[in-house]
C-alpha cells in the first residue's frame, strides 16, 4: 500500500509535469486542469483501500506488542519470582561435598630408637564425603520482615507494569484521536482549496470576458497556492502521526490505515468523585505508598540486628584412608553430626543504632513523598478538570461560530460572483471560516486529551482491560 508521503510526492510530480507541458501563464487549461490534476491524484491515491482500525483494537495490539510494556512485565516477573520463603531465609541450606586426595611420596625416617626406615614411592589415598545442613532458627525476626519486603517489591513490580501500561494506553488513545483531528484538519484544508479553486476559476472567467482584472486573478492564484501548501503540510503531519501510532503498537511503521472520524466526548463526572477515585486508585500514588511500606519494614529489618542469631547445623560424613607409610595403614570413619550455634553481638561501634536512625529517616522521607504525591495528584487533577470544562465550553462556542462563518462564506461567495465584494473581503471571510473550523477541531481534541488524562489520573483507564499477553 502506498504511503501518504509517497502519494503526496507523486501528486506534486504529476502537477509539475502538466504545468511544464502546458505552460500557459493564465490559460483556462492551466487554471482548470493543472490544480485539479494535483488534487485528483492526491485524493484518489489517498482513497485507496486501507485497514480501518478501531481504538479498542489498537489498545489490544498495544498491550500485546509494545516493547516498554514487555520490558516492564519482565521486571515484574523477576520481582514475583524473588518472592519466596527460601529467598527470605526461612529454609535451610544443604551442601554436599566430596574429595579424594592421592599422593605418591618417597620418605626417609630416623626414629629416636635408632630405627631407620626408607619407603620409595609410597601411595597414600584419602576419600572424604559429607553432607552439611545449616538452618537459621532465629535471626531477630528478620526473615519474616524480608518475606514482607519481597511481597511489597512484587507489588511494586506489578504497579510499575500498571504505570507503564497506563502511560502507553494513554499515548495510544491520544495519538489515535490526534489522527482523527488531523484528518479533520486535512478536510478543512481540502475545502479551503476547493473554494479557492472556484474563486480562481471565476476570476479567470471574468478576465477572459474582459470583466475582471489581472490583479484579482493573481491574488486568487496566490491564495490557492497558500491553501494547497497548507493542505500538503497537514497531510504530512497526518502521515507522521500514523508513523508514531504504528511505533506505539510496535508494528511496521509503514503500515497505512484509516480510523473512524468521530471524537466522542463523555460527560464529565463531578470533580469530588474523580478525586476520590484517584486518591484510592492512582498508580503513582500507589507506588509512593508501597515505597512507604518498604521503608517501614526497613526500620524493622535494622532493629533485628539487636537480637541474637541461632543456627542449627547437621551433617553426615564418611572418610577412608589407605596409606603405605605412616602410623595408620587403613582408617575408616562415618556417622552423623549436629549442633547449635548461638551468636550475639555485644558491641560493633554503635553501627546498629546508626542503621536504625537512618532507616527511620528513610521512613520519614517515605511519608513526606506520599503527602507530596497526594498534593501533586490533587493539583494535576484540578488543572486537568478545569482544562476539560474550558475545552467543552470552547467546543460549544466554536460550533456556533462555524455555523455562522459557513453562512457568511455562502453569502459572500454569491456576492463575489456578482462583483459586490472584492477578493480581499472574500478571502477575509473565508479565512474566518477556516479559523473557526480549526479552533473547533482543536478544542475537541483538547477536551478529549483532558478526558483521557482524567481517566488515567483517577485510575479508571484499565477498567475492563487485561494486562498480559
Amino acid at each position: 500500500m502506498l504511503s501518504l508521503i509517497f502519494r503526496i510526492q507523486l501528486s506534486v510530480f504529476i502537477f509539475n509535469f502538466f504545468r511544464s507541458k502546458f505552460n500557459y501563464q493564465y490559460s483556462m487549461f492551466n487554471i482548470r486542469f493543472s490544480i485539479p490534476v494535483l488534487l485528483f491524484f492526491l485524493f484518489l491515491l489517498d482513497g485507496r483501500s486501507q485497514e480501518v482500525i478501531s481504538l479498542q483494537k489498537a489498545l489490544e495490539v498495544g498491550l500485546k506488542n509494545n516493547y516498554s510494556i514487555i520490558l516492564q512485565k519482565n521486571d515484574a516477573d523477576i520481582a514475583r519470582n524473588n518472592n519466596t520463603i527460601g529467598n527470605a531465609g526461612f529454609l535451610p541450606s544443604i551442601d554436599l561435598s566430596a574429595a579424594q586426595n592421592n599422593t605418591i611420596s618417597t620418605t626417609h625416617q630416623e626414629q629416636f630408637s635408632g630405627t631407620v626406615k626408607d619407603v620409595n614411592q609410597a601411595k597414600n589415598n584419602t576419600l572424604n564425603i559429607g553432607a552439611q545442613m545449616n538452618w537459621t532458627l532465629f535471626d531477630g525476626l528478620n526473615m519474616f520482615v524480608s518475606k514482607q519486603m519481597l511481597g511489597v517489591m512484587e507489588d511494586l513490580g506489578e504497579n510499575g507494569s500498571r504505570i507503564v501500561v497506563e502511560g502507553t494506553l494513554s499515548d495510544i488513545t491520544v495519538t489515535f484521536f490526534g489522527i482523527i483531528q488531523l484528518k479533520k484538519l486535512v478536510r478543512v484544508a481540502r475545502d479551503a482549496v476547493d473554494l479557492s479553486m472556484q474563486r480562481k476559476s471565476i476570476a479567470a472567467a471574468k478576465v477572459s470576458l474582459g470583466a475582471g482584472s489581472q490583479l484579482m486573478l493573481l491574488q486568487s492564484t496566490v491564495d490557492l497556492n497558500a491553501d494547497s501548501t497548507r493542505l500538503i503540510e497537514q497531510m504530512v503531519l497526518l502521515a507522521n502521526a500514523k508513523v508514531d501510532f504504528n511505533r506505539l503498537l510496535a508494528r511496521d511503521v509503514t503500515i497505512d490505515f484509516d480510523t473512524y472520524d468521530s471524537i466522542q466526548i463523555t460527560k464529565p463526572q463531578p470533580y469530588d468523585c474523580l478525586l476520590g477515585k484517584a486518591l484510592i486508585q492512582n498508580a503513582q500514588l500507589t507506588n509512593a505508598r508501597l515505597n512507604q511500606d518498604l521503608s517501614r519494614l526497613g526500620v524493622r529489618q535494622a532493629q533485628s540486628d539487636r537480637y541474637p542469631l541461632l543456627n542449627f547445623t547437621a551433617g553426615y560424613n564418611y572418610s577412608t584412608l589407605n596409606s603405605q607409610t605412616g602410623f595408620l595403614k587403613y582408617n575408616q570413619s562415618y556417622g552423623p553430626s549436629y549442633g547449635f550455634n548461638l551468636t550475639y553481638n555485644l558491641f560493633n561501634g554503635f553501627n546498629v543504632n546508626r542503621a536504625i536512625k537512618n532507616a527511620k529517616i528513610i521512613m520519614n522521607s517515605g511519608e513526606i513523598e506520599v503527602q507530596d504525591s497526594e498534593q501533586a495528584l490533587n493539583a494535576e487533577m484540578l488543572k486537568t478538570y478545569n482544562q476539560f470544562l474550558a475545552s467543552l465550553n470552547v467546543v460549544k462556542m466554536q460550533l456556533a461560530n462555524v455555523k455562522v462563518a459557513q453562512e457568511n462564506v455562502d453569502i459572500a461567495f454569491e456576492k463575489y460572483k456578482l462583483g459586490s465584494i472584492n477578493d480581499i473581503e472574500l478571502r477575509e471571510i473565508q479565512q474566518k471560516l477556516i479559523d473557526a473550523e480549526y479552533q473547533l477541531i482543536s478544542s475537541q481534541f483538547d477536551a478529549k486529551k483532558a478526558e483521557v488524562e482524567l481517566t488515567r489520573l483517577s485510575g479508571e483507564l484499565l477498567k475492563g482491560m487485561t494486562i498480559g499477553t
